[in-house]
């Protein structure tokens, strides 16, 4: 309700992605409110946190998922690599949801786990019509990360879902443990260098708008 707010302060924030608990079918009054805003656009439970890798898919919480379909509502999927075979899982039951990875589903690019993750990915990307979030990358790489050590899973990302199926974020300030916000964009210049002027766009803005349904009429 407090990012609402701030939401109906500046046109400069375009649209939310908050948060119910999918524990309590209770909560349905939340985001049945919540909907009815023009600028609440996705819910993100906390799935990385969570000890049980099988939440998502407990029976209790359809009510949840269904929830999002009925109302418009799309699905941040957070998690780790080992999550990936249950999102597939998760998208296959409910393939009216509209879902957008975060954070890449947060390779372990510090211990070298592209072959980990690389294959689960692309699965997601050829078995579903999720988003990606181009984000979160840095972090998961070691300190002293340089672009190509992104570079491999950027590409990966890029091939697999086709560049108007991913979309950059800052993960401001997260990313800040690792990198400044200067960085990780002068880092996505480099990654991003091969794709064409239309397609650079999409990626850092447009598909985004198509993905989260945003008005930006009148915004820089």
């Amino acid at each position: 309700q407090y990012m609402l707010g701030i939401a109906d302060s500046t046109a400069r924030v375009a649209g939310v992605v908050g948060w119910i608990d999918f524990e309590r079918p209770d909560h349905i009054r939340h985001l049945e409110r919540f909907a009815q805003h023009e600028k609440f656009r996705s819910v993100r439970p906390m799935i990385q946190d969570i000890a049980d890798d099988d939440w998502m898919l407990r029976p209790d919480l359809d009510w949840a998922f269904r929830a999002l379909i009925d109302h418009g509502v799309a699905f941040d999927a957070l998690g780790f690599p080992r999550h990936l075979d249950r999102f597939v899982t998760l998208f296959e039951r409910y393939p009216e949801l509209r879902v957008i990875v975060d954070h890449c589903m947060k390779p372990q690019i510090a211990d070298q786990g592209f072959d980990a993750w690389a294959p689960g990915i692309a699965r997601i990307a050829s078995e579903s019509g999720a988003y990606c979030k181009l984000s979160g990358l840095v972090t998961e790489a070691s300190e002293n990360w340089t672009p190509d050590d992104l570079k491999p899973y950027v590409d990966h990302v890029l091939e697999s879902f086709g560049p108007e199926r991913v979309v950059w974020g800052s993960d401001w300030p997260v990313c800040t443990l690792h990198a400044t916000y200067d960085q990780w964009i002068e880092a996505t210049d480099l990654l991003l260098a091969g794709l064409g002027a239309d397609e650079r766009a999409a990626i850092l803005g447009g598909n985004a708008v198509r993905f989260y349904r945003l008005d930006v009429t009148g915004t820089d």
